[in-house]
């Protein structure tokens, strides 16, 4: 008997043919998947379809779990945020009598995503401590503790919003500035949805090598660029080489803004005061001052900077940052002694009563409860002090005290006889006087004669 075939010989040729075709297909296959691959790594955009039957965790909702078909058939608005962030409860009053307004057409549906240090038990705290003026409670839902929308959404700032339509398509990706009750409207009633806003840009990298030339290859460079970069707000964002700081991006930020921040880094005790503006127009530097609309006034007056120095420098960013302000900016800020009305930080008695146990350096002095801090220089103090917006007058460090020190203040900065009646129990005390200090003078270069109604002496 002659063994069975396992193929018929006819069948052969038909084989090779199928296996050379697939071979042929392969590649276009692979790239196809690496594509769409791609897409989902760098979000979801209008057009494309979110999915259905992600299981959600939830708080404010009848259920503990929920998935977005459950909305399907309303507009659905994903607002990504985060109890902590003033700008992301900021928008949440005008979402409610959104979701009042428009019921069953409109579902806000927050997202609180485990990335930005929230779970489901701070959540759930901010809506029982969170009211109505007339004591009601807030009932918008809200996902927590997500790990999937927010790879499908994913961002920098917050709030963020994605608008979908009732079919499930993304429709707009947008900021709180365009969710008002005229866009919600005519997204409902005509399908008109706002523009999508340009992507962030990732500040991480250097923004002269982002997708083009790996990170890698840069060694030095410092750009200064004029208008808005992305649709954003002013951020800053340091650039860490192991312990040190290799670098910083500070964008859309106004001038005044980019020297402050050099000014807060580099002369820390001066906090909020210690700045004095001589001859700027304050048109350039103070929207409100200029006349024009905001979009317009971002446009034209912010900037962004961006830093990255060679490796093992010993350079401060800060002080390249305020080099190079005052070196292309049109602007010079130095510091000046001035004669000025001020609070000096003395000592009195010779007891010392400062003076650190030891511990680990911890500052607490911005805590609303009992602030503190423990084994810290006497500047950090007085770098607290002049960040209190009650204390109208600088303070300045007269005591000479070079120790590190222990102080708490239970009382707060709030109420001056409070705050110097706790102080002297440390042998300290802020007395009134007028002293020539320096001061941190920004002034600007060339400023032009068509603009002098602007100017601020």
């Amino acid at each position: 008997m002659k063994p069975q075939k396992w193929l018929p010989g006819q069948l052969l040729p038909i084989l090779f043919l199928l296996m050379a075709l697939l071979l042929q297909l392969l590649p276009g296959f692979w790239l196809t998947v690496c594509r769409a691959q791609g897409k989902v790594a760098q979000g979801l955009g209008p057009g494309q379809q979110v999915p259905q039957h992600l299981s959600l965790q939830m708080v404010n909702h009848p259920t503990p779990t929920a998935t977005l078909s459950d909305f399907k058939g309303k507009l659905l608005l994903l607002d990504f945020w985060a109890t902590w962030c003033s700008s992301s409860r900021a928008p949440l009053p005008l979402l409610d009598s959104l979701q009042h307004a428009y019921g069953d057409q409109l579902q806000v549906l927050l997202v609180s995503y485990t990335a930005a240090r929230d779970n489901k038990a701070s959540v759930t705290a901010f809506f029982e401590k969170w009211r109505k003026p007339d004591g009601s409670r807030y009932r918008l839902p809200s996902v927590v503790e997500d790990t999937s929308l927010i790879r499908l959404f994913p961002h920098t700032p917050i709030p963020h919003f994605a608008w979908v339509a009732p079919d499930g398509t993304v429709q707009a990706i947008t900021r709180s500035e365009q969710v008002t009750a005229h866009n919600i409207s005519s997204a409902i009633r005509e399908g008109i949805m706002p523009p999508t806003l340009r992507p962030d840009l990732d500040l991480s990298r250097p923004l002269l090598t982002n997708e083009a030339i790996p990170p890698q290859a840069a060694r030095y460079y410092a750009t200064l660029l004029q208008g808005s970069v992305d649709d954003g707000p002013a951020r800053l964002q340091v650039r860490q080489n192991g312990d040190a700081e290799s670098g910083l991006v500070a964008a859309n930020m106004s001038l005044l803004e980019l020297y402050t921040t050099a000014k807060r880094n580099l002369y820390p005790e001066f906090g909020s005061k210690g700045l004095v503006l001589e001859l700027v127009d304050s048109a350039r530097l103070f929207p409100t001052k200029s006349g024009l609309a905001a979009a317009d006034w971002k446009a034209r007056h912010t900037y962004t900077y961006d830093l990255l120095l060679p490796e093992g420098t010993s350079e401060n960013p800060y002080r390249v940052l305020l080099d190079d302000l005052n070196r292309y900016s049109g602007y010079r800020a130095t510091l000046e002694p001035r004669e000025t009305d001020c609070l000096r930080l003395v000592r009195k008695g010779r007891k010392d009563k400062l003076k650190s146990k030891g511990g680990e350096p911890e500052n607490r002095l911005y805590s609303k409860t009992a602030p503190s801090m423990q084994h810290m220089p006497l500047s950090t103090l007085v770098a607290r002090l002049n960040s209190n917006n009650t204390l109208p007058l600088l303070v300045v460090n007269e005591t000479g005290y070079t120790d590190l020190v222990d102080i708490e203040l239970k009382a707060g900065f709030t109420d001056l006889p409070a705050l110097r009646k706790e102080l002297r129990a440390y042998g300290l005390d802020l007395v009134p006087a007028r002293r020539k200090v320096p001061l941190f003078v920004l002034r600007e270069l060339h400023t032009s004669t068509d603009n002098n109604s602007h100017l601020t002496p």
